[in-house]
């Protein structure tokens, strides 16, 4: 099968992709900035996206499958970045989707966020950010129902893994060096930790559901846990782990405006499919 990747140079993309790799032929969309060492060996080819090429491109390929991880994140957006998330999360991923469809491709896997579900809600988003990935998913549908695709949209919680090179928590509380000192939120904000590997396998999975879809058949599903977990709990869970002895000081900064407290519920989780890395043994192999 041909299968389409966008975002294949990021954290998740680039595992992603080179498991597809090992069972079908693997096409990546990649910004002419992006470094694509990690993915240049299993790849059939790399398109550097160029707006006017990319059409003709994608019709040369016909792909299958198309798999949209592709997007940028800004917790909190300013004059200066609004218009790279709106060219990005809603601007790229139109034209990719119209490219797709009319290369014959009817089955596209996408990427979500929970911040689309402040409260809990069906709909509220967390940040301009959401309201981004929100309108993405808007436009997909369109597709789905007047194109005839079918297609699935994956939310996705907090992740972790190995060579993990983010500017997430865990990450820069490994980094510090024993002694050191960070201040944090009070911590009791709840976090459903996806390892890296659960992640892939929730799109593989979504892979095999996707083919067994109706035409105009639309779905979205949780990459989570059964419950998630305090943050303050997980952190001084990974310190006692990592055998690591640092100061955090909780409550010595405000919790984010539109904090998401507690994400219990929000979304489907996949079905066939469950989380098998456990917290402690995959924290000892960071």
């Amino acid at each position: 099968m041909k299968v389409l990747v966008t975002g294949s140079t990021g954290y998740i993309g680039s595992h992603l992709t080179f498991v597809l790799s090992q069972e079908h032929e693997v096409y990546v969309i990649v910004r002419e900035t992006s470094n694509t060492t990690k993915i240049k060996d299993c790849v059939k080819k790399i398109i550097f996206y160029k707006k006017e090429c990319i059409y003709d491109q994608l019709a040369e390929i016909e792909p299958d499958v198309l798999v949209h991880l592709a997007g940028v994140f800004y917790g909190e957006h300013t004059p200066d970045n609004i218009e790279n998330l709106l060219e990005s999360n809603v601007m790229f991923s139109t034209i990719i989707f119209d490219a797709v469809v009319k290369a014959g491709c009817r089955k596209i896997i996408n990427t979500g966020t929970y911040w689309q579900h402040f409260s809990g809600e069906i709909y509220n988003p967390v940040n301009l950010y959401a309201a981004t990935k929100q309108a993405c998913e808007d436009i997909l549908l369109y597709y789905v129902k007047a194109k005839g695709c079918r297609a699935i949209t994956l939310q996705i919680f907090d992740s972790y893994g190995p060579n993990d090179h983010r500017n997430k928590i865990l990450n820069i509380i490994q980094k510090l060096d024993n002694g050191a000192q960070i201040n944090m939120s009070g911590g009791q904000q709840k976090i459903y930790y996806c390892h890296i590997e659960d992640l892939v396998r929730g799109y593989v999975r979504a892979l095999e559901i996707l083919n067994g879809m109706k035409i105009g058949e639309y779905a979205r599903f949780a990459l989570r846990d059964e419950k998630p977990i305090p943050l303050r709990t997980l952190l001084e869970d990974f310190l006692k782990i990592q055998q690591k002895n640092l100061k955090i000081n909780w409550g010595a900064c405000d919790y984010r405006s539109r904090e998401i407290m507690d994400p219990s519920g929000i979304g489907t989780i996949l079905p066939g499919w469950k989380p098998e890395h456990k917290w402690e043994q995959s924290v000892k192999k960071l």
